[in-house]
């Protein structure tokens, strides 16, 4: 009785904890070196000086159960941002000198973003499965 016990009870705890790594994996959010249009703004170092005139892509890849979203935030300067082809975002209107960006595909979310008009600075604030910041970098052109 005492061994049968024993080998339900090693074999709940493995299928328990495989359950949990399956819940972070669906949780995970990556950004890869280069979307659709090229290099990817959000895997680039904090003080990158964005200089690439046909522009960057804005990826994130996400897991089924990940959320997502960034807020731009003008920092400095006259420079803006501007963008096309939401493929994977819902981008709200440029208010006070912020946009958000919210991730609504659980796969790859892409678009094409072009920093002009420069001199400018940017902060993107990352919220990466929280309401609160989770990380954030800053950007010029």
């Amino acid at each position: 009785m005492t061994q049968k016990f024993l080998i339900y009870s090693l074999a709940l705890f493995f299928i328990m904890g495989s359950l949990g790594c399956n819940k972070e994996k669906k949780k995970i959010i990556s950004y890869p070196v280069h979307g659709s249009y090229g290099e990817n703004v959000l895997a680039l170092p904090s003080g990158t000086i964005l200089t690439n005139v046909n522009g960057y892509s804005l990826c994130a890849e996400l897991g089924k159960e990940a959320v997502f979203k960034i807020k731009i935030t003008q920092i400095s300067g006259s420079g803006l941002w501007f963008y096309s082809g939401e493929n994977g975002w819902l981008v709200s209107s440029f208010s006070n000198g912020s946009q958000l960006f919210e991730s609504n595909s659980d796969e790859k979310n892409d678009l094409h973003i072009l920093f002009e008009n420069g001199p400018g600075a940017c902060r993107i604030d990352y919220y990466e499965n929280s309401s609160s910041i989770t990380n954030s970098k800053t950007f010029s052109w």
